[in-house]
């Protein structure tokens, strides 16, 4: 395979209908020069997690993508460009360990050069249904941090909202959603996510001011516009040329 040549795989949020990241796939072929896809996860799908509190469908659906872009595209690995809880999701598909009922096992680490997560909550102190903090819970216990020695961990994360109680819509909305995860609305992020939990251990840290969580009308996010994602593809160029704790050296 020729060095630079993995194709990406965009895997979208909590909530999501995948067209949403048409957009971000168009700005991410022109920057990269890559081959970009979307996996093709829909509302019904992320509403069938609320009903189940499992992952279980949805990894089927990554698995799925990722066999048909090693086949189609004639490569070994792929780079996942995970938006939210998609980050969340390709951590559990990049596992070796059994999950949830069925007993999933996908070992996906061996097919994902690198794991580009965009507003993801990559820990909680909490547990439940709600926000999918029983998935976090379980990524946090099983495959900490940067946990696959021979993958690209990099995390990107917006500094656009200080979590207020008592402030305007989008801070109150930013505490709560703070609150939730860590137990703290007072903090900065990127409106649903904060810093300190979208930041994995490990990785390499991209924090570019002002983003948003999420496509809206009046507010910038990570798949805006072309110049937003060069900000951060530029700094998963670098980081593919870094080596990883598992890449060999000839010793």
């Amino acid at each position: 395979m020729i060095i630079g040549s993995e194709p990406i795989l965009i895997v979208g949020g909590f909530g999501s209908n995948y067209p949403l990241y048409a957009a971000m796939r168009e700005h991410l072929a022109q920057i990269s020069g890559r081959h970009v896809a979307i996996v093709p996860i829909t509302l019904l799908e992320w509403a069938g997690v609320v009903a189940t509190d499992s992952y279980s469908k949805l990894l089927h659906i990554l698995h799925q993508a990722v066999q048909t872009t090693l086949s189609t595209q004639r490569v070994r690995q792929v780079i996942l460009v995970a938006h939210s809880a998609g980050g969340v999701l390709s951590r559990i598909y990049m596992g070796d360990q059994p999950y949830g009922s069925e007993r999933q096992r996908y070992n996906g680490f061996q097919h994902v050069a690198a794991l580009v997560s965009l507003g993801t909550p990559h820990v909680t102190n909490q547990l439940g249904r709600q926000g999918g903090l029983n998935q976090i819970s379980f990524v946090q216990a099983h495959y900490p941090g940067a946990y696959w020695r021979f993958v690209h961990y990099i995390s990107v994360m917006g500094r656009g909202v200080y979590g207020n109680a008592n402030g305007d819509g989008s801070e109150r909305s930013a505490w709560s959603s703070y609150r939730m995860l860590t137990g703290v609305g007072e903090q900065w992020g990127d409106g649903i996510v904060p810093l300190e939990v979208g930041l994995l251990a490990g990785s390499r840290r991209v924090i570019i001011p002002g983003l948003r969580h999420d496509p809206r009308p009046d507010r910038p996010w990570y798949g805006t516009s072309v110049p937003v994602v060069k900000l951060w593809w530029e700094q998963v160029e670098l980081a593919l040329q870094d080596e990883t704790p598992g890449s060999w050296r000839g010793e």
